[in-house]
């Protein structure tokens, strides 16, 4: 039922098939909750005839809680411009991804539930900007492991600022990778300021890979599907499907793209014409399996994790969640999964050292 509310939205659908009872909408609700699309499913609540509406003091409870995504996105756009306006006068080359940016694909984009605040900058700008931010915003900076990005909260929004978007476990396909965001600039206007991003052909990839990757490790929710399927459409245009071709075949990404995109067609609604490839069977394959995932484990997997969210029966049980989709996904993208298998390894054993 929440794959056709959202197809509501998309206009993909007009109303459902059947009336929904008031215990199947609190189940609706509660999803929408879970996987993080609640605003955009409010916005398709909206579009259904009257009889097929849920209870009113539901509908009020959805509204209340649309009010607030509303009030967070207004407050995560305003640190964005906030950030853009100083990063642009500096002249620092910078590039804010997912979030916000395919946000504002959405037909209402106040209604997409906001999250962080991700931005890449050039590894030549890197330190001039941790300097500038320390100085402007007197904020203090988090180091996570890697060092590919670090973290900071500026008016209670959480920013992650990266040397790298992706780990691809190969050192080859990483060097492509960079070398091909590293041309691949754009910008976009949010609430009237230009935003540096990444051309649609990348950032659709990259919304794959980033997706991908969380599947992988504990889950993903479906508003992440939804953004994919968001940048396809509204940039249908714009987008260059035989340069993602080329791409994914060097990244060795090419099965899991098209599997992952059988949920967009086939759940979402997006025109076959609109996506990268013509899917088969095969791709058709492990559809359901990823989707069992997305609704088992909910947004970034945060959901029905019976080990805590830290300590060591928490690592124990994220171990083991991590090999079993790694397990389960492995054909779609041996390599990945293979270099993602042996750093876990590498880096469990230096922790032990350590």
């Amino acid at each position: 039922m929440l794959l056709d509310l959202i197809q509501i939205l998309l206009g993909h659908k007009s109303q459902f098939c059947c009336q929904i009872l008031a215990k199947e909408w609190n189940h609706l609700y509660n999803e929408s909750i879970r996987q993080t699309v609640a605003g955009i499913c409010f916005e398709g609540v909206q579009k259904l005839p009257k009889e097929q509406c849920p209870p009113q003091k539901l509908l009020f409870q959805w509204l209340a809680l649309t009010e607030q995504i509303k009030h967070q996105n207004n407050s995560v756009n305003m640190v964005l411009t906030e950030l853009a306006q100083l990063l642009n006068e500096q002249q620092i080359k910078y590039a804010v991804v997912k979030g916000q940016i395919v946000g504002s694909y959405y037909p209402n984009p106040c209604l997409r539930q906001a999250g962080d605040i991700d931005f890449l900058v050039d590894e030549d700008d890197f330190e001039r900007t941790k300097q500038l931010l320390e100085k402007e915003w007197h904020i203090a900076f988090h180091e996570t492991e890697g060092h590919h990005h670090i973290e900071f909260e500026y008016k209670g929004i959480p920013l992650e600022q990266h040397r790298k978007l992706i780990k691809l476990y190969d050192k080859r396909k990483e060097d492509y990778w960079d070398a091909l965001v590293k041309q691949s600039y754009d910008k976009q206007l949010i609430n009237g300021v230009e935003v540096a991003t990444l051309s649609p052909t990348i950032h659709s990839i990259y919304i794959f890979l980033h997706l991908y990757h969380h599947l992988l490790e504990l889950g993903v929710g479906l508003r992440q599907f939804v953004d994919w399927t968001m940048i396809l459409h509204t940039c249908q245009q714009k987008i260059e499907h035989e340069a993602i071709k080329q791409h994914l075949k060097v990244l060795g990404m090419e099965r899991a793209y098209r599997a992952c995109g059988a949920i967009l067609v086939d759940k979402l609604g997006l025109p076959a014409e609109e996506f990268t490839y013509q899917l088969n069977d095969s791709d058709r394959k492990y559809a359901e399996r990823i989707l069992n995932v997305v609704e088992y484990r909910g947004n970034m997997g945060h959901y029905n994790l019976k080990g805590g969210s830290h300590g060591m029966w928490h690592n124990i049980e994220a171990t083991c969640i991590k090999v079993a989709h790694f397990m389960k996904f492995m054909p779609l993208a041996p390599a990945f999964s293979c270099g993602w298998l042996t750093a876990e390894l590498k880096r469990k054993i230096s922790r032990k050292l350590k």
